[in-house]
């Protein structure tokens, strides 16, 4: 996402890059999808994502995603320890952390402006399944920020 902010000067959006399986989460109603990267339907497999998606204040749409099998201490697991999950109920929890919104009861945002999907990504997901992200102007702002995600145990 890039833009102008009102003193003129481009902000740009800096998300944490997440080691986990991607996933589209498709809802209408009660009815939740969850599709692999490669489309494999993976939805039996994380009842707690579909949950979380059951929650969410909106009928239909479709969020674009990162699954990660977290530790006690809130850190991610081994990439290995995810896949393993989403192949196969395994018993480990997984989290999902979404960074786009592509559809939102009845009108597609793939072409709307990044503000505008961001805004409506945070207006319906609430912040703790959200990817960790800097809007900024300031490059100076990046390289804090890109440090504590791998401090936090991410990619980058």
């Amino acid at each position: 996402m890039a833009g102008l902010s009102v003193d003129g000067t481009t902000e740009v959006a800096i998300d944490a890059k997440l080691d986990g399986i991607r996933i589209q989460v498709h809802r209408d109603g009660d009815e939740v999808v969850i599709a692999t990267r490669s489309l494999d339907d993976i939805t039996h497999r994380l009842p707690e994502v579909v949950a979380l998606a059951r929650s969410l204040p909106a009928e239909r749409f479709v969020l674009d995603g990162e699954a990660l099998a977290l530790g006690d201490d809130g850190r991610p697991r081994p990439f290995q320890e995810t896949a393993s999950r989403t192949a196969q109920d395994s018993g480990v929890a997984v989290t999902a952390y979404f960074f786009d919104l592509l559809h939102l009861d009845g009108r597609d945002l793939l072409d709307a402006p990044g503000e505008e999907r961001l805004a409506a990504l945070t207006d319906l997901v609430p912040e703790a399944s959200l990817v960790a992200r800097l809007v900024t102007s300031d490059p100076v702002e990046a390289e804090p920020f890109a440090t504590r995600v791998v401090a936090d145990g991410h990619e980058g």
